[in-house]
C-alpha cells in the first residue's frame, strides 16, 4: 500500500512539473537605469489622447477585457489608477496573424516474418524482424497565433521604460478572454520579477 502512494506521488510531481513548464514564454526589454518601484501611479494611453485602437471612440469588448486583467496586475504591484498626473502612462498592442510551425514525427519499417527452409532438420522456420527506426518526417502546421505587449511609458520623459510581450496559440480569428488571462500573467509573471529585483 505504502508502495502505491509513492508511486502516485511520483506521478503527481511529475504531472506538475510537465504542466508547468508548458505555460506560454514572455519576453521583456527594459531600461536598465530605470527604477521600477519609483513608480507608483498609472493611467491608461488612450484615457490621454482620447482615440482607441483602430481609431475607435469607444472601447471594443476585447479591449475592455485586456484593461481589466492589466489594472489587476498593476494594482497587485502596488500601483494606483489615477486621472492625473500618473507617474507612467499604459499602453498596448494585441496582434493576431497566421503563422506556421514545423512539426516531426519518427518513422518506423513495418515488422515482417520471414519463412526459411532448414536442410538440415527438414523444416520449415520463421524469423520474426521488428520494425526499425528509419528517421524523421517534418511537415509544416498552420496555427493561428495571439501577441500582446504591454509598454509602459514614463509620463516625465515620454520614453519607453518597459515593454513585455508574449504569443499563445488560438483557436479563432481573436483572443478570447481565457487567451488573454494567460498571456497577461505570463507578461506580468515578468513585471513582477523586475519590480522586485531593486
Amino acid at each position: 500500500m505504502k508502495k502505491a502512494h509513492v508511486f502516485l506521488g511520483s506521478i503527481l510531481i511529475l504531472a506538475a512539473i510537465a504542466f508547468t513548464g508548458c505555460g506560454v514564454p514572455a519576453h521583456v526589454e527594459k531600461d536598465p537605469s530605470v527604477n521600477l518601484r519609483n513608480y507608483k501611479t498609472f493611467a491608461w494611453l488612450t484615457d490621454h489622447n482620447g482615440s482607441y485602437k483602430e481609431g475607435k471612440g469607444y472601447q471594443n469588448f476585447k479591449e475592455k477585457n485586456l484593461r481589466e486583467l492589466v489594472n489587476k496586475q498593476l494594482e497587485k504591484n502596488g500601483f494606483r489608477m489615477v486621472r492625473s498626473n500618473p507617474d507612467v502612462l499604459i499602453d498596448y498592442d494585441i496582434m493576431v496573424e497566421n503563422d506556421v510551425k514545423n512539426e516531426s514525427e519518427s518513422v518506423y519499417s513495418r515488422p515482417f516474418l520471414r519463412y526459411v527452409y532448414n536442410p538440415y532438420t527438414r523444416r520449415i522456420n520463421s524469423v520474426y524482424y521488428p520494425s526499425q527506426y528509419m528517421g524523421e518526417n517534418s511537415y509544416a502546421v498552420p496555427y493561428k497565433s495571439g501577441t500582446i505587449t504591454i509598454n509602459v511609458v514614463d509620463m516625465k520623459t515620454n520614453n519607453l521604460v518597459w515593454q513585455g510581450w508574449a504569443e499563445t496559440e488560438i483557436a479563432s480569428k481573436r483572443l478570447e478572454q481565457d487567451d488573454m488571462k494567460k498571456v497577461v500573467k505570463a507578461i506580468f509573471k515578468k513585471f513582477n520579477a523586475d519590480v522586485a529585483s531593486r
